[in-house]
């Protein structure tokens, strides 16, 4: 898609104009003394077309200008680019305005706000370009990334710096950088047109087909792996199944038949006999508590029991001695004395050192025994009915502490046996899981011919989208263009009559650089001396590529600026002005340059814009007609108000 350059205007911080258009189809030159500004041109264009880094000198440019823009032509569309100057310490501007349908460059600034990004701006021109979808992988095994051809990268056959066009080593705007070179070689072939549109869409095709074509091989390998052991398979797992349970133990398989017939009805969903049962270890634990309770109440019958018992035989022992001790006593009354004293024997009426008890006290002990007795004999049939009552409880006890004993005992027995149950179970649904995995794939062998067949047409596919995308095709395409293009830049050599141009050239597109195949080998462009020469042979390759980009309708910008391409002649030092271009072999090369050059954009089919910044001016009237400015006598880039302006705020 045509593309290229109405205009490029900068304004100042209070909003002035300054602009400088350009002829469409055509050679334009800004001719002008060294120090106006002339290179910044090409800043300016690369800075608007997305660019990261602004490049425009620093100085009195980035000290004036508040905006940059350029206005490109698409086929009659105006494409307004305006990018805010970062200023004198920065490097890159994040505010873009970008616009289309524009006819001329708006008289202020006021209106540029802020409405893209770099990244958005080089994806705009890129589909204004015509860019289609491109992912290049250079190696598909390898570590390198894959690479999107864009707007990025068409740029770089479009620009060549003052420092670039004259370098013996770099061929490409921007090679140098890091990163830069390997991009161009990645994407050259997309430019070139070795790859058609539709290659990436066919590119992805053959990746998803490829994707189908080994799933579809894996399972037919899988299948046909399955065929070969089918029998013996089945006729396992009949086995197994027997064992744990899923068929009867008198099912046996004769044939495959009747093994895939048993599987089937193996594989049957199963679910748990005692899914409704309640929790088995919740009524273990209530029974548990109820053999505590019943061990505790029992412990305490028998402790009460026993303490009455023990009741009893202490108060039968005591009313034994006690009606011993009360006949001893009633034998008082034979022992009384006649005058009642204390200290005279009873028997013997002798004198007695220790006094005796009276008979008074004695009756009062007899008394006293007596009744203890009485409310021993009055409680022994209370206790003794206790005790029996006791006993009752104690046997009710020990019948419900049996019956709970016995209950436990069937529970952990029930436990036990759904334990079992479930672990058979489980082991159920591993052999029910494994019975079904291979009669799921019982049924891709016995689709075996249908899956060959689909294999078949994908691998038809595979091989039909290969030999569309055929890499060795790929790098035929890529040397073919290459050879136009030498073919070309052969003739644009021989007509700047570049030393060793009358030898085959080419471009090496691993080194990128042109390389003349002489009788004595390969001559790559830095070995081949005079400045002369490395203009030269910059300008006539890249004549040649966009010749080819012209007539295979590539998206690549359709301009081609260049800076100071007589350098090698007349660098700064040696700014004559104007030029016969007749006088001297230098005066005659660089009119020899420019009317290549002119010619070029001559041609009606051509369609090709060239820029270009130097100090020379020939006097011939074809060249004054391809003037676009004149930049001498205090007129430069930067008005010289925009910086008295500048110095005074």
């Amino acid at each position: 898609m045509s593309m290229q350059i109405r205009g490029i205007a900068i304004y100042s911080r209070s909003g002035e104009k300054r602009e400088t258009s350009f002829k469409l189809n055509s050679l334009n030159v800004v001719t002008g003394a060294s120090k106006t500004g002339k290179s910044a041109l090409l800043d300016i264009v690369d800075f608007c077309w997305g660019r990261d880094e602004c490049t425009v000198p620093r100085g009195e440019i980035r000290n004036g200008v508040s905006w940059f823009a350029v206005l490109f032509d698409r086929a009659g569309e105006g494409i307004l680019v305006a990018r805010h100057n970062p200023g004198p310490s920065g490097n890159d501007g994040d505010e873009i305005y970008f616009e289309r349908n524009v006819e001329t460059f708006p008289e202020t600034p006021a209106g540029f706000i802020k409405n893209m990004t770099a990244a958005a701006l080089r994806s705009k021109m890129s589909g204004i370009l015509g860019i289609a979808e491109n992912l290049y992988d250079p190696e598909p095994t390898g570590a390198r990334r894959q690479v999107e051809a864009s707007a990025g990268q068409a740029i770089f056959y479009s620009l060549q710096a003052q420092d670039e066009i004259a370098s013996r080593r770099l061929l490409f705007h921007r090679q140098g950088e890091t990163g830069i070179a390997q991009a161009i070689r990645d994407t050259f072939p997309y430019f070139l047109g070795a790859m058609g549109e539709d290659y990436f869409l066919k590119k992805k095709r053959l990746d998803d087909a490829r994707f189908r074509l080994r799933k579809l091989e894996r399972e037919l390998t899988e299948a046909r792996a399955l065929a070969n052991e089918a029998s013996g398979t089945a006729l396992a797992l009949v086995a197994e199944a027997r064992r744990v349970g899923l068929l009867d133990v008198n099912a046996f398989a004769e044939t495959p038949d009747t093994a895939r017939e048993l599987l089937q009805q193996a594989a049957v969903p199963r679910t748990l006999s005692y899914a409704t049962l309640s929790n088995p270890e919740a009524d273990l634990a209530d029974l548990e508590d109820r053999r505590r309770v019943l061990r505790s109440e029992l412990q305490d019958l028998r402790e009460e029991a026993k303490q009455l018992n023990r009741l009893m035989r202490d108060a039968s022992e005591f009313e034994k001695e006690a009606d011993e001790q009360r006949v001893r006593l009633a034998s008082i009354e034979l022992l009384v004395t006649a005058d009642g004293s204390h200290d005279t024997c009873p028997l013997c009426e002798s004198h007695l050192k220790t006094s005796v008890p009276t008979v008074d006290d004695m009756r009062q002990s007899l008394s006293g025994l007596d009744l203890q007795l009485r409310s021993v004999r009055k409680d022994s049939p209370r206790v003794q009915v206790r005790i029996t009552e006791l006993e009752t409880m104690r046997t009710a006890r020990e019948v419900d502490l049996e019956t709970v004993q016995t209950d436990i005992t069937t529970r952990i027995s029930d436990n036990e046996r759904l334990r079992i149950e479930q672990d058979q179970f489980t082991e159920q649904a591993r052999v029910a899981g494994r019975i079904s995995y291979y009669l799921d794939n019982v049924r891709i062998v016995s689709d075996d011919n249908g899956l060959r067949l689909r294999v078949a047409r994908v691998r038809a596919e595979v091989e039909a989208l290969s030999a569309e995308l055929d890499q060795e095709a790929l790098n035929e395409r890529v040397s073919s263009a290459i050879s136009v293009i030498g073919k070309d830049l052969t003739t644009f050599a021989t007509a700047l009559r570049l030393e060793h141009g009358e030898n085959s050239l080419r471009i090496d597109l691993r080194n990128l650089t042109v390389v003349a195949d002489t009788i004595d080998g390969p001559l790559p462009l830095a070995q081949i001396g005079s400045g002369e020469n490395w203009v030269g042979y910059h300008v006539a390759a890249h004549l040649a590529l966009h010749r080819l980009f012209r007539a295979r309708s590539r998206p690549v910008p359709s301009f081609l600026m260049l800076d100071q391409p007589s350098q090698a002649h007349y660098p700064p030092e040696r700014d004559l002005g104007q030029i016969s271009g007749t006088e001297d072999e230098d005066q005659i090369a660089v009119a020899r340059l420019y009317r290549v050059l002119h010619d070029y954009c001559a041609k009606p089919d051509q369609n090709m814009q060239i820029i270009v910044a130097d100090h020379v001016e020939l006097l011939d009237d074809w060249f004054r007609a391809v003037i676009a400015e004149r930049w001498r006598d205090g007129i430069k880039l930067v008005p010289p108000s925009w910086t008295a302006q500048n110095d005074s705020q």
